[in-house]
């Protein structure tokens, strides 16, 4: 859902974007979490478009936090703590 030109945020993207962070990959993160690979790539690409910055540089090795990444990830295991 759209509203006034912003992207709306969805919560159950803070749990994706965490397994990547930690994981490192695409399908370490989708087993850790039961989902398909595909999924979690769709999560990626729509909190990075809902953000308007990219959080990941992908690279053969893996998937590696950006600088808005690595801005981002305490945010997001705060949001973790808080929904536990």
């Amino acid at each position: 859902m759209e509203n006034a030109g912003l992207t709306r945020l969805h919560w159950d993207d803070a749990p994706v974007f965490l397994a990547v962070a930690r994981s490192g990959t695409l399908s370490a993160a989708a087993k850790a979490l039961g989902l398909g690979v595909a999924t979690v790539s769709r999560r990626i690409e729509r909190l990075e478009k809902a953000l308007g910055h990219t959080l990941f540089l992908r690279h053969q090795s893996g998937y590696h936090l950006s600088r808005e990444g690595e801005g981002l990830l305490p945010k997001a295991e705060q949001l973790e703590l808080a929904m536990l």
